[in-house]
């Protein structure tokens, strides 16, 4: 008989023994009666009572190791509330007239805590005893079925729980023990370490504790010096003018030793709570840049009017703060800034045409939306409608548009919709080439697909942020915010409908000799249309969101109507423009999904 042949007839070991590893005779009974449905309610699993995390562990029964430990981690948190709070109480008790909202606001916390603490501990442990058996004969099963699941004991796996043990427990519990830290004491900490370390450097010194005394001797010094001078009654105007700078001397000497002291006043706990139960440290803190000076672009007609500030100097940021540092964000956040300003002045000329191309789009379009008679419109989309859906959704978008209409939100509507087309346009006309760019071009695609997943995952307030910066507030910013955050869908699923072209059909389109450019218009294009459609279909949902976000930089239409109620808080005014935005994005939506319907027919 072959190997291979040994190999298919090869009956794997599936018994009891052979997976409990240890303690056979005892899973094997408990097993049979779990097998039969005779296992008592009330039974116990002893280690898996006492000691969940270990056996489970032990046994690879990860499921229950990960619920009992958070459920213990819970109860310990809980009870380590009480530990927390009761010397609050107490001190609080010391002044009961003063503190007749903190007593028993201490003392609820310590019921509530500790209650919900041992019932945690105490049930939990009980209910990890009673299925553990239950909960292992299930993995048994799951076992014969497939040799991949844990079986077993094995040492290493309990060497794995307790390190994850170690990570999770002791510092949660610690943390749920202590009080919550000051807001800028952790700063602070940081600021005076910066400080310690520059007059380290300065005097050329290593120990801070050294670095005190010499700080103190100056002190003591040039204290001395300054009261030598200040107890004369005539003083010269040499001796004035040297009493003044030993004045400032003993000023900044104070300060210099002071931070030291608190430096060094500094206890080990609180540099351990900053650097683990406080937000993530941090790592590093930078010298901003100094002063940025850059010359605008000249404009050479204003020079000869004797425009002087056509070519005047702009200053980006104020001369630098001595010793002043600055977080990692922080310094990137000004950098960013000084770019964007930078940009602004050198090519205003550009983002000056393109806010007027995009202004005059949008106002054309609005006109060709509000101008048109209300009758002409609708009756469209109920045309669209009848052509493309059913009857019921024809009756949906009737109902939608007398919505509008009784409501008198058709003319607000129809900006939102202007705005809406524009941007669209926009996408369609750059996500169209990009995603059949995508499509033919596989290191384009490497390069594009994280750009447009990082633009998917973005939130769309975030968009705003750089239309504002390079365009300022208006409509044209809240097209092209709407345009970044909606074409994502356009590019990915119009390269996703051309990739999904069978290569049968490609091949025997190019055997009867038909080019690149041949097989893409009559062949990929076509069949990629109902990807494409879906493509747009989201692109608009998504436009329409983002119109009514951009209200908050000035976009027109219902968006605007959300933002003014939002800011006057007047409920009713916002929930009936919010149920308009959802009827017309539900209109749009039926017509497109039936057109896409009717193209996946052909």
């Amino acid at each position: 008989m072959s190997g291979a042949e040994t190999r298919d007839n090869f009956e794997r070991d599936v018994s009891v023994g052979t997976f409990v590893g240890q303690n056979a005779a005892y899973y094997d009974k408990t097993f049979e009666r779990l097998q039969r449905a005779e296992l008592p309610h009330w039974h116990m699993n002893i280690w898996g009572l006492l000691f969940p995390w270990i056996w489970s562990s032990w046994r690879g029964v990860w499921l229950m190791f990960w619920l009992s430990l958070a459920l213990d981690v819970t109860a310990i948190t809980c009870l380590m509330q009480v530990v927390k709070f009761s010397p609050l109480l107490a001190e609080a008790q010391l002044n009961p007239e003063a503190n007749t909202t903190l007593i028993p606001r201490y003392s609820g916390w310590i019921s509530t805590y500790g209650t919900i603490g041992w019932i945690l501990l105490i049930g939990g442990r009980l209910w990890m005893g009673r299925q553990a058996n239950r909960w292992y004969y299930g993995q048994y099963n799951r076992w014969r079925i497939l040799d991949s699941v844990s079986n077993g004991v094995a040492f290493k796996r309990v060497v794995l729980a307790l390190v994850i043990m170690a990570i999770c427990v002791p510092i949660t519990t610690y943390r749920a023990s202590q009080l919550r830290l000051d807001e800028r004491a952790c700063l602070n900490q940081v600021r005076a370490g910066e400080a310690v370390e520059d007059l380290l450097l300065r005097f050329e010194l290593t120990d801070p504790t050294i670095l005190s005394a010499t700080l103190s001797a100056e002190l003591s010094e040039s204290q001395a010096a300054y009261d030598r001078l200040d107890a004369l009654e005539s003083p010269t105007a040499a001796q004035k003018s040297e009493r003044s700078a030993l004045r400032k001397s003993v000023r900044k000497l104070e300060r210099e030793n002071k931070a030291v002291n608190e430096y060094l006043a500094i206890s080990t706990k609180d540099r351990f709570d900053c650097a683990f139960i406080d937000d993530f440290p941090t790592l590093t803190r930078i010298v901003p840049p100094g002063e940025v000076r850059y010359r605008r672009v000249p404009d050479e007609a204003a020079i000869a009017a004797g425009d002087l500030d056509a070519t005047k100097v702009i200053i980006q940021q104020k001369p630098p703060v001595e010793g002043r540092r600055v977080t990692i964000f922080t310094y990137n956040a000004e950098s960013i800034d000084t770019g964007i300003n930078y940009l602004r002045a050198q090519y205003a000329g550009f983002f000056d045409a393109m806010t007027h191309i995009l202004r005059q789009s949008l106002l054309r379009v609005e006109v060709a939306f509000m101008q048109t008679p209300w009758p002409v419109t609708a009756f469209l989309f109920l045309a669209l409608s009848w052509a493309y859906t059913n009857r019921a959704t024809t009756i949906f978008v009737a109902g939608s548009l007398a919505f509008l209409a009784v409501f008198e939100l058709w003319q607000v509507a129809m900006q939102t919709m202007a705005l809406v087309v524009v941007a669209t346009a926009i996408c369609v006309f750059v996500g169209l080439p990009v995603g059949i760019w995508m499509a033919k071009n596989k290191l384009f695609r490497w390069i594009t697909e994280p750009v447009l997943d990082v633009m998917q995952t973005i939130p769309s307030l975030s968009y705003l942020v750089p239309a504002v910066a390079f365009f300022g507030i208006s409509q044209p910013p809240a097209v092209l915010a709407t345009v970044i955050f909606a074409i994502p869908p356009m590019v990915k699923l119009t390269a996703l409908g051309i990739l999904q072209v069978p290569e049968s059909t490609k091949e025997a389109a190019l055997a009867f000799g038909a080019s690149e450019r041949q097989l893409l218009r009559k062949v990929e294009l076509p069949m990629a249309i109902p990807s494409i459609m879906a493509g747009l279909n989201q692109t608009i949902m998504l436009a329409l969101s983002m119109a009514t976000i951009s209200a908050f930089i000035g976009a027109a239409g219902l968006g605007a109507l959300v933002t003014e109620s939002l800011g006057d808080a007047q409920a009713g005014k916002g929930l009936l423009a919010g149920i308009a935005i959802a009827l017309v994005a539900m209109m749009i939506d039926r017509i497109l999904r039936g057109i896409r319907a009717s193209f996946s027919r052909i």
